[in-house]
């Protein structure tokens, strides 16, 4: 670390966040502290950092430091957060799946509600169950909860047109059928309040609820009912049984689980929902820069981050230094107060060592299966001479009908595995009709210019698509800005015969590589060339079907460009806009019922 130890001396001993920079000035990463002068000595302590070969490697590329001072700590969480997603640091863990997990909705103050899907937990007084990481997961709690408790599911236009006559879900027992007034409102809420109870985890309640309602129909002779709710005890009591795991408490938690083994740390998470284990997810991060505690705690801040569900408790296997300004901030964004816990006796602890065995055991299937794959990419080094280990793969391929609409593709395998979150597209901008090679030597070009950008680093393999025409316009472009010797290149072609493999050119080399028919090495690079076909393709046939569908809208009276866009954005194609009713299209921003009158006569000549 160059930065001195004057230059910490400088550095005020408050709340903040700190940014550690590399040579080029990029934030490597990004942390917080409570103090930030303290903190930041800690990377200059060598017995401290030397401990640590995680700590070692990081501390070796910190060239400078940066800092901002907040009041306190919550305010430094939620700036680093901040930071963090905006600078894209290489040694902070970051969530490839950001999105909400789905959950089931059920909102009780509706006068006939139904149960649906949603990925937003609002504060509207609505009941929430989940998430589910797993959306077999949710569609079989969800294929439950109807088979004890018909509710409806269908939305509100689906339930007025089945008016007259239900729909089938009524006539195989999955729905009351409340549309077709099969249902008085009093009798559906009944349901309503035992599937409220049900999902708060109130199982034994409503099973001496569903035993005195039948005792009651029995001896008023509606047998009918009493065989309804006699169904109903034995389905709830038949799947109490076959729970995965159940605790004593009906609160709603996620344990936390966790295994590291040097930068890769894999995390487990386990959701109980009404003292039910109903789902797990994990998550691994291949180049954790900090201490066990901190990088803990940075987990625990990207995923509860946003408008991801929070449960009451979150229960994690280690202690962290900022757990209680973490619960306050999240408290704070829920509205109801939030606990992490660190337990240290009872049910808790066997559920964090639950959790933990499930990220040992993940953390070792995924481990096996990258060996395998790093031996993969060891034959395909050796049999294409390459100077390096194809760690990380790129492929190239060019898209386009007669030169219309030509575009690139480029997709990214990191240890033989897709890294979509590296996938680029292009449009071919200076290129006049169908030319692949001129198109591929301007794609190269672009992509080669940004090789010094974050998030474009090169790769150990640049892979065309294509024989050796293509190979030779991307030797030009490497040739011509200095890469030739920093990465290594490839193209495959398929055969030309019927029943004969594909072939594997590289530069320097007159004649193509051949692999055996069953070769896993091809089978790979096969696979990277076809996704990223498949990837070209269907960016393409995105952008001819806007061009079909603005051609279609030219020369609607009162429909221009702003028009065109918003119809694009809500319908996609126009068979739906044909299929949309007038106050469906009127509804699309900058549109009327007039207009959409116009539009429909327009399309339906």
């Amino acid at each position: 670390m160059s930065f001195s130890k004057e230059k910490v001396k400088s550095i005020p001993q408050s709340a903040g966040v700190y940014l550690l920079k590399d040579a080029k000035g990029r934030s490597i990463y990004i942390g917080k502290a409570k103090n930030l002068r303290s903190r930041i000595r800690s990377y200059l302590n060598e017995r401290a950092g030397g401990q640590k070969p995680q700590i070692v490697s990081l501390i070796k590329e910190v060239a400078d430091v940066d800092y901002f001072v907040t009041r306190n700590e919550r305010e430094a969480l939620i700036l680093e957060s901040s930071l963090i997603k905006q600078k894209k640091p290489r040694y902070n863990i970051r969530l490839k799946d950001d999105k909400n997990y789905l959950s089931l909705r059920l909102d009780p103050r509706e006068t006939f509600p139904r149960l649906s899907l949603t990925r937003r937990v609002l504060k509207d007084g609505a009941i929430y169950y989940g998430p589910f990481a797993s959306a077999d997961a949710l569609k079989k709690a969800k294929r439950l909860i109807h088979k004890i408790f018909p509710l409806r599911d269908c939305n509100n236009e689906k339930f007025k047109r089945h008016a007259a006559r239900p729909c089938l879900k009524y006539y195989m027992g999955l729905c009351l059928g409340p549309c077709a007034g099969k249902s008085g409102e009093e009798g559906y809420q009944e349901v309503v309040e035992q599937t409220r109870m049900f999902l708060k985890g109130e199982k034994k309640r409503i099973i001496k609820l569903l035993s005195d309602s039948m005792k009651k129909a029995s001896s008023e002779m509606r047998y009918e009912d009493a065989a309804n709710y006699r169904d109903q005890i034995r389905l709830l009591k038949k799947n109490l049984d076959g729970q995965m795991f159940v605790t004593p408490s009906i609160k709603d938690k996620d344990v936390v689980g966790f295994y590291r083994e040097g930068r890769q740390v894999e995390f487990s998470i386990l959701f109980f929902r009404g003292g039910s284990l109903v789902d797990r997810a994990y998550y691994s991060f291949k180049n954790a820069g900090g201490e066990d505690s901190e990088v803990l705690e940075e987990f625990l801040s990207r995923f509860y981050g946003g408008n991801r569900f929070v449960p009451k408790e979150i229960v994690i296997p280690i202690c962290v230094e900022r757990a209680q300004a973490i619960a306050v901030w999240l408290s704070q964004k829920q509205g109801r107060k939030v606990r992490i816990n660190v337990p240290e006796r009872g049910v808790k602890v066997k559920e964090v060592e639950l959790a933990n065995r499930n990220s040992l055991e993940s953390f070792q299937r995924k481990y096996a299966e990258e060996l395998k794959e790093i031996g993969l990419l060891e034959r395909i080094k050796s049999s294409l001479h390459l100077a390096r280990l194809p760690a990380a793969i790129e492929c190239f391929d060019i898209s386009n009908t007669q030169g219309a609409t030509a575009v690139a593709s480029m997709v990214k395998f990191e240890n033989g595995a897709p890294a979509k979150e590296s996938y680029k597209r292009f449009k071919i901008k200076n290129v006049q009709g169908p030319n692949d090679y001129a198109s591929m030597y301007e794609v190269l070009s672009r992509r080669m210019a940004r090789a010094e950008q974050e998030g474009w680093e090169i790769p150990g393999l640049i892979l065309i698509d294509g024989g050796k025409g293509q190979l030779n316009i991307a030797q030009q472009v490497l040739s011509e800005i200095g890469y030739l010797e920093k990465v290594d290149l490839a193209s495959i072609a398929k055969g030309r015969e019927e029943g004969e493999s594909d072939k594997i050119y590289i530069y320097g080399r007159k004649n193509s590589i051949m692999f055996s028919k069953n070769s896993e090495a091809l089978f790979l690079l096969m696979r990277v060339r076809d996704e990223a076909h498949r990837f070209a393709i269907t960016y393409h046939k995105k952008l001819r079907g806007k061009r079909a569908l603005i051609s279609e809208l030219d020369g609607v009276p009162g429909i221009g460009v702003k028009r065109k866009k918003e119809l694009i954005k809500r319908f996609g194609a126009i068979s739906k806009i044909r299929d949309a009713t007038v106050d469906e299209i009127a509804s699309v921003p900058g549109l009327n019922k007039k207009l959409a009158q116009v539009l429909k006569r327009h399309l339906s000549h």
